[in-house]
């Protein structure tokens, strides 16, 4: 892999893991027209790939049912080219996998299935589920309780040709209004078991065999090959660090002991918040806090906040010049060092660190009220349905990722994970799922508006939280987390009624510097967390 810079190990991910080449065949897709039935096919080709089967396990006498992904729509199925994937760096020439022996091709951890290389051409290239961790892909129970099995660590036909066009599809959509997908379709590799001698393609990039291939052999192990514009999502490494960075902050405010008092001004803060949101704390029954952001969503008690100049955040709040303890390796600490001082010395001149805050998660929720606003004016659904392996949901802030800051677009965020999403044409209801298209729609709003604004307790892809240090930091997120979630309700409802996005206040290139700025010390924060 090529020399990656600080910012890429920030945006991509800092955790190496080993790659190792298998058996198999190495595919190039292409597509040049987004209508999507010229790439639908006939619903037994659908079910072949997608519907449970069974089959006898040679470890025992019993029959056990697999179960694979079965979203409610049609089968695409997506041509290739002649074009060689290899073309775009020699090390595709055969499937990757993940792999615990000593290899010199390193990759990024993305998650437990998929991986991030960097070709020698610099760009970056995701590779979709190329194993289980370092395990392959094992054939395991969905859950404790349920002993049906499934692959895991791998794509499949059928879901790696949905995450291929409608990457595709999607992209081309968001593209008029001058926003960015994730992630760019390339192509896709064919784990097969090895029949004779496998050529040493090369001595120091190990060759290993999958030994789970052999069971359910009809059904084919991929994983999708796609270039990437970034990894680092939205809630469990830009939220999850940025609200990391709370206790950080101080201010010159001193009180009559000469200590530092607190920056935030409790009392301006909650005047902010209607009386119906006020509740008593439970440290201190005498102090009052404002009920969460997702409970107001959910009853309907969440109103617009005039925050400006409301002095919630002392003016001469700044960030602590002392490296936090768990930043340990020497090139971060000078890094965030480096980004303190670029946001303290703009805070002595510029505007206060209130205003950069609230602007960011502002910008946040616009940008994720437009991106999903967009798929739902145009009939996408962003991936929910029901089938054996559980209920799913693919429309959460983790599936935004944050990109470079060198990226074409204006945008911080930039969709991703497509392998799920279908379109109302193809929306096929079956006894899991007989709900109309438009109650879809409205499901994944309301999981996008919970995870947004805060709800821990949420079955989607988010993960990380963080329980702040007391009250002030308490209000002040659910502050923060209604700025955004209002943002996002009305950029959200002006687009699936327009089909368009309205101007929105850009930043300043001073603005946009210090924000990055930010945003690199909450990734710095975060670093630990794989995505």
């Amino acid at each position: 892999m090529d020399t990656i810079s600080d910012d890429e190990f920030l945006y991509f991910g800092s955790i190496l893991i080993n790659l190792a080449y298998h058996c198999g065949s190495v595919h190039r897709s292409h597509f040049d027209s987004i209508d999507e039935l010229r790439f639908n096919t006939c619903k037994d080709e659908f079910t072949m790939h997608s519907i449970p089967s069974k089959t006898l396990l040679p470890m025992d006498n019993d029959y056990h049912e697999l179960v694979l992904p079965c979203m409610p729509t049609t089968f695409i199925k997506i041509p290739t080219t002649n074009d060689n994937v290899q073309s775009i760096d020699n090390e595709f020439c055969r499937p990757l996998i993940k792999t615990k022996l000593p290899s010199r091709l390193k990759a990024i951890v993305s998650g437990a299935r998929s991986a991030l290389i960097k070709s020698n051409s610099s760009k970056w290239y995701r590779l979709k589920g190329c194993g289980d961790n370092t395990d392959g892909f094992p054939i395991k129970p969905i859950s404790n309780t349920n002993t049906k099995l499934t692959i895991r660590g791998c794509a499949f036909l059928h879901t790696t040709y949905r995450e291929l066009f409608m990457t595709y599809y999607i992209s081309n959509l968001l593209a008029s209004h001058q926003i960015e997908c994730a992630n760019v379709p390339i192509g896709w590799f064919e784990y097969k078991l090895e029949h004779g001698n496998s050529d040493n393609i090369s001595s120091d990039i190990p060759i290993i065999q999958d030994k789970n291939l052999n069971q359910w052999s009809n059904i084919v192990r991929c994983c999708i090959l796609m270039e990437t514009l970034g990894n680092k999502r939205l809630s469990d490494h830009v939220l999850y660090g940025l609200e990391q960075l709370f206790d950080l902050i101080l201010c010159n405010n001193n009180n009559n002991n000469n200590n530092k008092s607190h920056p935030i001004n409790q009392s301006n803060l909650l005047s902010l918040f209607p009386l119906e949101r006020l509740t008593k704390s439970e440290q201190n029954n005498e102090q009052f806090i404002p009920l969460s952001t997702w409970f107001a969503s959910l009853t309907d008690i969440l109103q617009s906040i005039d925050y400006q100049n409301s002095n919630w955040l002392h003016i001469s709040s700044y960030f602590s010049e002392e490296i936090p303890s768990d930043i340990d390796e020497n090139r971060w600490k000078i890094l965030w060092k480096t980004n303190i001082e670029i946001i303290n010395n703009y805070l002595q001149t510029h505007e206060p660190l209130s205003n950069l805050l609230c602007l960011l998660y502002k910008r946040f929720g616009f940008e994720c009220g437009s991106i999903l606003g967009l798929m739902h004016y145009h009939r996408i659904s962003w991936g929910t349905y029901t089938d054996e392996l559980g209920v799913h949901c693919n429309a959460h802030p983790n599936n935004l990722v944050i990109k470079l800051s060198f990226s074409t677009s204006s945008f911080l965020l930039a969709p991703l994970d497509f392998d799920m999403s279908f379109t109302e044409m193809s929306y096929l209801p079956n006894e899991n799922n007989n709900q109309s298209f438009d109650e879809i729609i409205k499901l994944e709003l309301s999981a996008f508006r919970l995870t947004l604004s805060g709800d821990s307790q949420a079955s989607s892809g988010v993960t990380a939280w963080i329980e702040m240090s007391d009250d002030q930091w308490t209000s002040a997120r659910w502050l923060l987390r209604d700025i955004m979630l209002n943002e996002f309700t009305r950029i959200y409802n002006e687009t699936i009624q327009n089909g368009s996005i309205k101007s929105f206040d850009s930043f300043s290139n001073e603005q946009n510097y210090v924000l990055q700025s930010l945003i690199r010390l909450s990734l710095i924060k975060t670093m630990k967390e794989t995505g």
